[in-house]
């Protein structure tokens, strides 16, 4: 039971450190500067504290100052037109540290206290009371996370029971859940800021999808111009069309008579994308128990976009009325070049997608006797 190893550092894991031979480079006293943080700490005199900018590709150290006798510090330096996310650390770049929101005439207050764990408070600037919201937030799981290691330290892998073990398990797997939980609330909940983008970017060893969508949507909103706005949807375009947690890339096929029926047109409700053909015997066998769960919810909003790979209109028309399949259906009866195929990626069939109301990709590549499940909590 080792979950130590996997933990310790839950935050700004995709920074990469700047070389230490930079660390020098810049001093308050050397700059003249529009922002001004005045720091205190508990730490001792000469303690070294660096102030970087974080970017997507490494910290770049901003500024350095060395505690005075008091615990006392100050960093300066010239701010950007955007709001800009900035991090304070102590003796070198290495997390733990302090995440920063900083502007042009920013003037900063900053208490650091370090003992067992780095705790701050945060006063100045537009957007560090949001800031410091993710820092409690990620700071608190470190505390939950070690108390957890030290019970799980006490533990005799060798004379520990099944259920211990179990137990232990449950535990973290809660525990990991609860900080994404948290995580994606604030992201969700709290105005857009620059700290929005911070949490949805730099919180987790791999991003979540549906968070890093979410917190597009609200920065392409509320922050159009911004640089963080425009990584972020960089950052979104390499996860592929259909990851989880993504909007459906849109299908507009014509329907059985003929006409054109957009998958964008069914937002609103939960959504089944199935591919399928009439010459596909699995896909065939399949459609008795879909057709089960659609009677039985489609009153209470799902709805069904089955999408043909079939070349000949006369045997999917076929197979639709001799199944009883009284969902959508669309075509371009091209088969397996089929463009919404090409564009989902799909190499074989049956292939499923389950949409949100949203519009979003939740689950993908699932069979009929799982489908149920999976639509009862995205109805409710």
């Amino acid at each position: 039971m080792k979950f130590k190893k996997n933990i310790q550092r839950w935050f700004l894991t995709v920074i990469i450190v700047a070389a230490s031979s930079v660390m020098m480079g810049c001093t308050s006293s050397q700059v003249k500067s529009d922002f001004v943080i005045k720091g205190n700490s508990n730490l001792p005199q000469n303690t070294l504290f660096i102030l970087s900018k974080i970017t997507d590709v490494q910290l770049q150290i901003i500024d350095s100052s060395y505690a005075n006798k008091n615990g006392s510090f100050e960093f300066n330096g010239n701010g950007y037109d955007e709001s800009t996310l900035y991090y304070v650390t102590i003796g070198n770049t290495r997390p733990p540290g302090v995440p920063l929101i900083i502007e042009k005439g920013a003037k900063l207050s900053l208490k650091i206290t370090k003992d067992e764990f780095l705790d701050a408070s945060i006063s100045g600037g537009k957007y560090n009371a949001s800031m410091y919201k993710i820092f409690k937030i990620y700071t608190d799981f470190e505390r939950t996370m070690t108390a957890f290691n030290k019970e799980v330290e006490a533990i005799d892998p060798q004379t520990a029971s099944a259920n211990v073990t179990a137990e232990t398990t449950r535990k973290y797997n809660d525990l990991i859940k609860k900080r994404t939980a948290d995580i994606e609330n604030f992201v969700k909940t709290e105005p857009t800021t620059p700290a929005t983008y911070f949490a949805a970017k730099y919180l987790f060893n791999q991003p979540i999808p549906s968070i890093l969508m979410i917190a597009y949507e609200k920065l392409r909103k509320d922050f159009p111009n911004s640089s963080y706005t425009a990584s972020l949807g960089k950052t979104i375009d390499n996860l592929g069309p259909t990851t989880n947690g993504v909007i459906a890339p849109e299908i507009i096929l014509k329907t059985p008579q003929g006409d054109s029926l957009a998958l964008s047109s069914l937002k609103g409700k939960v959504v089944l994308i199935d591919f399928w053909a009439s010459w596909c015997g699995p896909c065939r066998k399949e459609n008795p128990h879909v057709k089960a769960i659609y009677e039985k919810y489609k009153d209470k909003g799902f709805e069904i976009y089955g999408v043909s790979l079939d070349s000949k209109e006369a045997s999917w028309k076929a197979a639709i009325q001799k199944d009883g399949l009284t969902w959508k259906h669309v075509s371009d009866l091209k088969g397996w070049k089929s463009s919404a195929a090409q564009l989902y990626k799909v190499r074989s069939i049956p292939a499923t997608f389950l949409l949100d109301r949203e519009g979003r990709i939740v689950k993908s590549g699932f069979r009929s006797n799982q489908l149920e499940a999976l639509i009862i909590p995205l109805l409710d």
